[in-house]
């Protein structure tokens, strides 16, 4: 499943362009399921170029690929970090004119926590 946060952020010092830029951002709120593979947060460079199904569609499917791959190769990245990047280079190759910044969860992670120390 995939949940987008939109934002723009105004400082004292960008006040001008207030017309063009909103600080408050768009958030949606979405009930997780089971089958839920990843959340992918993204700002607008990505948003304005693919739709939230092409993202999930190719995050989620990447991103089992990438599990299966990396259970032998413990050197690569971690697979959210390959879906980002992956996300990002699609945003570049479609032209986007925003900035683009790309968070990938992966909400099935087989990664080992370590405990946490007591204090």
């Amino acid at each position: 499943m995939l949940c987008s946060l939109g934002y723009a952020l105004i400082v004292s010092g960008d006040r001008y362009l207030r017309p063009w830029i909103i600080p408050v951002p768009e958030v949606t709120f979405t009930t997780r399921s089971e089958e839920d593979e990843c959340l992918v947060v993204a700002s607008d460079g990505l948003w304005d170029v693919m739709t939230n199904d092409e993202v999930g569609e190719i995050a989620c499917h990447l991103l089992k690929r990438l599990r299966r791959s990396t259970l032998a190769d413990e050197t690569s990245s971690p697979p959210a970090q390959a879906v980002a990047d992956h996300l990002t280079d699609l945003a570049y190759r479609k032209n986007s004119l925003d900035n683009i910044s790309i968070i990938v969860v992966d909400l099935k992670s087989k990664i080992k926590r370590q405990p946490r120390q007591a204090k």
